[in-house]
């Protein structure tokens, strides 16, 4: 193998190691983003089951407009 084709190699080591580092710094930070997505929906959650239990102690009368 002469010099040449040892430096390539070299060359595209490099830069796929540095291509995996940036991929793995962008999957970490969607992973923290759909952590905190997922935290955002349960409290949505919680939220909308508290307010239709809520709302369903409301009587059913007709506005007074009618």
């Amino acid at each position: 193998m002469n010099t040449e084709s040892f430096q390539e190699l070299e060359t595209k080591i490099a830069f796929l190691e540095r291509h995996i580092e940036e991929q793995d710094r962008v999957i970490m930070k969607l992973h923290q983003k759909v952590e905190t997505i997922v935290q955002e929906i349960g409290q949505l959650k919680t939220t909308l089951q508290q307010s239709s239990s809520s709302s369903s102690e409301i009587p059913d009368e007709r506005p007074p407009h009618y």
